[in-house]
């Protein structure tokens, strides 16, 4: 068996070239990769850019939407199989305005802190819940 934990957090980067379906798809193999090694897997989505005009911020919330979904969907499935399931960590709450550098692109520490701080919280309830399912 070959548990373990990994979160995912895709950047969007291509998001406009590659379009909403294919960096979904994109990232949804990634998690379906780890399942199969038998691998927790949270998925954080793509992160607001406060640079970025309109559009960005529609097609991130939209991949984040499908992603969430799906996420939820793999989740109902685990459950109902009783095998380890995936979780959606939803960022753009966390994650304000001033969480970003000058550039309004990258995080700042503040940024950083506060989406260490969510990773934190989900590894410590994940490995709970795998010493729970051990005993």
């Amino acid at each position: 068996m070959n548990e373990g934990m990994v979160i995912v957090q895709a950047g969007g980067n291509g998001l406009f070239e590659n379009g909403r379906e294919a960096t979904v798809n994109a990232i949804m193999k990634v998690v379906e990769r780890k399942r199969k090694k038998n691998v927790r897997v949270a998925v954080t989505g793509l992160l607001r850019r406060p640079a970025c005009n309109e559009e960005y911020e529609r097609l991130h919330k939209e991949v984040n939407r499908d992603l969430h979904e799906k996420i939820l969907a793999m989740k109902a499935e685990s459950i109902r199989k009783r095998e380890i399931g995936s979780s959606f960590l939803d960022i753009d709450d966390l994650i304000q305005a001033g969480c970003f550098l000058e550039d309004r692109v990258h995080l700042s520490q503040e940024g950083e802190t506060k989406l260490s701080q969510r990773f934190i919280r989900w590894i410590r309830t994940t490995h709970l819940l795998m010493e729970g399912r051990m005993d």
